[in-house]
């Protein structure tokens, strides 16, 4: 799945398959998957789609409510934030529009893009100490 269809799968899900916008399961609804890789995939998709979703309010195209947004909606904040994306961390990459969004996930890790909130209060209080 490239980073296109995780989007698209993200905000409006998947009505033929009967498949609901994923950024509306919790954790307890992958629960029933056998692999232990799906709720760590699902964490790792939470990661790619918060750097996305920020890119997209720096350029003024993301939308607040999750009802809001449709296919055309969904494209034409693609077409803004894709090419953020590709400059930031797809530079090397052969065929960006290809790349799974797994292989974007590990690019974004790569160039320290999630915000550990962790590590920065921790940073922050022995700052303050020091």
């Amino acid at each position: 799945m490239d980073p296109l269809i995780l989007t698209q799968n993200w905000l409006l899900g998947c009505v033929k398959r009967n498949i609901p916008p994923l950024a509306t399961l919790s954790s307890k609804d992958v629960l029933h998957l056998k692999s232990g890789n799906q709720q760590r995939n699902k964490n790792k998709m939470v990661c790619v789609m918060r750097v996305i979703k920020k890119e997209a309010r720096d350029k003024n195209v993301w939308i607040e409510k999750l009802a809001d947004w449709t296919p055309e909606k969904v494209m034409v904040m693609w077409d803004v934030v894709s090419p953020v994306l590709v400059a930031k961390y797809l530079k090397n990459v052969k065929r960006p529009k290809e790349t799974a969004w797994s292989n974007l996930f590990k690019k974004m890790s790569d160039a320290s893009a999630f915000d550990n909130r962790r590590k920065k209060r921790g940073k922050r209080q022995s700052d303050s100490l020091g």
